[in-house]
Formats: structure tokens, sequence, C-alpha cells
């Protein structure tokens, strides 16, 4: 993906200058030599860079930064003057420059300073495009379990991680999938790289196209500006498309021209841009029948599963309920303050019945709502029971001994973590990035589970 830098000087031979000096180094560049030309360039295409000078004929480069700062607060813009003082320096600080440059500079410092400012500008953009459920996504390789069936998909994904296959993640609500999808683009070569979620049943029809391939200004009532389209934004990462099976067929043929030839035009544009992404999917609909039934592309189908998994249901997979309610619990003992350790045996009981039609995400909302109702370190069948999840279990008494979870918690981390260094061949950094950890958290647990040799 090409850098796409706006300059903006009003003295024909510095900006002729700047606009070579740039396009030697690679980038995409627009020229312009007044601040209301660059207001209607950044209308029409969305930049990754504004160098601009301060003194310009008209809006100066400090009232065009003004005026960005009120709709974008991430695009990085760096000024250049011949007339600097301390008092416009920071003052352009203040409103939100990246960097502040004097005449006469070094083209090297410059091209430098451009390259950290992008470089700046692409992590604030990622990091503002973080939903509530990356926030939230504290979930590491203990979340994916280690029954019999998970070990048997993991020994695939740990095969076909490395490479740019895209894959396909058929499984229930609830059961993972979008940690699952996190965790291969975890151990893949683009770990550096962004991991977008693009939630195909959450966008309205009307907007999907615009979201996922961009669009230009004007190309439908509402689009006062260019944007960039949310493929465009993983490149040199990952894309998950989540609900999959909801796609619109039209969507499904610009689709799959995206995916043939790693290339999308934006709506209302006739430009094409490269992409250079991996394309990971997941759906709880049967896409193989969809298919049968003509609702979803065959050629499409095909493309996205190159590799096909299927996450079982939780209640395929009972022996990682105790490692889930642990995990849990000792989140939420985090997150509310509490110091719950021990189950009732009447509550491990009910919990290994249950049929948890709603699979892991049904069983974390229990967990929480038990851990919150709990008046001490023991989860009982009374707070368990509360709000109707089993009312048949309240105020059962047991006279047999309460469950430890620490055990269960302790014994998962340790094959997790053991799991991770050989798929890092020991290489610590790696393996606290697969698991989803810091460093120094890593080599603590490395230390207290002793698993040096």
């Amino acid at each position: 993906m090409e850098t796409r830098l706006l300059i903006v000087e009003d003295e024909p031979e510095m900006l002729l200058f700047l606009k070579r000096f740039f396009l030697r180094k690679g980038y995409s560049v627009t020229a312009v030599p007044s601040a209301e030309e660059a207001w209607n360039a950044l209308t029409e295409t969305e930049y990754d860079l504004v160098i601009s000078d301060l003194l310009l004929e008209g809006m100066s480069g400090m009232d065009l930064l003004k005026k960005i700062r009120a709709i974008d607060k991430d695009l990085p813009f760096i000024i250049i003057t011949g007339a600097g003082t301390i008092e416009s320096a920071v003052e352009a600080i203040k409103v939100g420059a990246f960097h502040y440059v004097t005449k006469p500079f070094k083209r090297e410092d410059l091209e430098f300073m451009a390259q950290r400012a992008v470089e700046f500008g692409m992590m604030h953009r990622r990091l503002s495009k973080i939903d509530r459920e990356e926030e939230n996504a504290c979930e590491n390789l203990l979340i994916i379990g280690e029954s019999r069936q998970m070990k048997k998909i993991m020994t695939i994904v740990e095969k076909v991680s490395a490479s740019d296959t895209s894959v396909l993640i058929q499984g229930e609500t609830g059961t993972g999938k979008n940690v699952l999808a996190r965790h291969i683009h975890f151990l893949s070569h683009r770990s550096d790289g962004p991991f977008v979620t693009i939630d195909c049943g959450a966008i309205p029809e009307n907007l999907l196209e615009s979201e996922l391939f961009g669009h230009v200004k004007g190309a439908f009532t509402g689009a006062i500006r260019a944007k960039r389209g949310l493929l465009e934004e993983a490149h040199g990462g990952t894309v998950f498309l989540d609900e999959i099976g909801e796609l619109p067929p039209q969507t499904q043929v610009k689709l799959l021209r995206a995916i043939q030839e790693l290339e999308i035009r934006p709506v209302g544009g006739n430009q094409p841009i490269k992409i250079e992404v991996r394309f990971i999917s997941a759906t709880n609909r049967d896409l193989k029948k969809e298919v049968d039934s003509g609702g979803f592309r065959e050629d499409l189908y095909y493309r996205l599963s190159l590799i096909p998994l299927h996450l079982p249901p939780l209640r395929e997979r009972r022996e990682d309920l105790l490692q889930f309610v642990g995990q849990f619990v000792r989140e939420f003992n985090q997150r509310h303050n509490k110091n719950v350790t021990q189950l009732s045996p009447t509550v491990l009981r009910k919990i290994m019945e249950l049929p948890w039609k709603g699979n892991i995400r049904e069983l974390k909302n229990v967990i929480e709502r038990a851990v919150l109702l709990s008046d001490g370190s023991l989860i009982d069948s009374e707070c368990f029971g509360a709000g109707g999840m089993d009312r048949d279990i309240a105020g059962e008494d047991s006279s047999c001994e309460p469950v430890l979870l620490k055990k269960a918690v302790e014994e998962a981390e340790k094959n997790a973590i053991r799991r991770a260094l050989r798929l890092a061949e020991g290489n610590r950094s790696k393996a606290a990035v697969v698991l989803g950890i810091g460093r120094r958290t890593l080599y603590d647990k490395i230390a207290y589970y002793r698993l040096e040799a």
C-alpha cells in the first residue's frame, strides 16, 4: 500500500523540490500551492501525512491544521516554516501537529520525520478503530481449550498459520470463532500487521460495500469525503470476515474479484488499489448447504474454504469446561475485586450437565453473574442458580468438599505455555505474542511453573 502524502507549499521551487524528493522515496504525492486546494484534496482522498508551510496566501498552515483536527484527530501533520518562533511551534504542537520544522532543513531529517509521522498515524488509526470486542480481547490459548477435538484443530492450525491460505471457521454462535481467527493471525508472519474484523451481518447492506472497499467523494448521498475501505486498512495483515454467510449476492461478486485479483475499487471510483491481505472467514451456518441452495456463490465458497475448520459446541467438549470456568473466575475476580476460588459440588455437577446452547459465551456470562453474587470464596448453588439459570439447584446442600479451581487453571496454563514455546521454537518473546500476554508475565509464569527445561 503506497503512502499517500499531501504537500502544501506556496513557493513553486520548494513545492517542486519536495514533490520530486518524496516521489523518489516511493510516496504517492499530491502537491498543491494553497491551503484551500489542500482542503479540497483532503475531501477527495484519504491521506497518510500532510506536510504544510506555515505562512500561506489566504488560509495559513495553522488554520488548515485546525480545520483538519475538527474532523480527523489522527492524520499526522508536519509544519515547515522559514519564519519560526518558539511561540508558533508551541501553538502548532498544542493544536496537534506531529512536528515543527524550520528552514533550512536537511532532506534526510525531513524524510526521517515523515517516516516517523506515518508510523505514528498508522498506530493511532489502528487504536482508534479498536472496538469493545478488541479491548476485551484478553483471551489467549486457554480459551481455545485442551480437549481432544481442539487439539486436532490446533494441529491443523499450526501447519497452516505460516501460509497465506484462506481459512473458513464454522461453528455455533459462541464457540470461539473470533478467538481462533486471532490466534491464527498471531501465529502467522503477519502478526505485526493489522487484524481487521468485518462483521458482515452487523453492517447495513447499503453501507457494506463502502465499508469493505471504501468510496470516493460524491459516490452516494452523504459521501462528502473520500473514505478508505477496511480491506485496504488491513494491508499487510489479516481480514476476518465474521458471519460471511450474511454477505449479499452483489457484494459476494465484488469480494470474489478482490480475492482473485488482490485489488479493490472504491465505490464510485475507477482506479484499482492493490491489497495484500490474508482472509479468514467465519459463520454459524452450514455454508455448503447455502451453496447447494443458491444462497452463497460456489466459487467464493471454494476460495474462502481452502482450509475448513469446524469448532465443536461446548456440550461436545465437556473436558474443557472446568478449565474455562477457572479462567473466567480469575478474570472476573480481577474485574470486580472478588476472591472466588472454589465451586460447590452441586454447582460443578450442574455445569457438567447443562446443555450450554450459547456455548462459551453463555458460560462466561453465567460465571460472571455467579462471581458478582458470591459472598466469599465459594460459588454455591444459591448464587449460581440466581437469575433463573437453574432454579432447581438453588438452596441445595452438599456434604462433599468444594472443588478448587486453581489446579485446573494452572494445568491449562502450563499446557498453553508449553505449546506456545514449541510453536515459537523456544523464542519467549514470540511465545508471549502467541499467548496474548506480556513478555515479563510469561517469564514469571515460566519461573513459577519451573518450565525452563
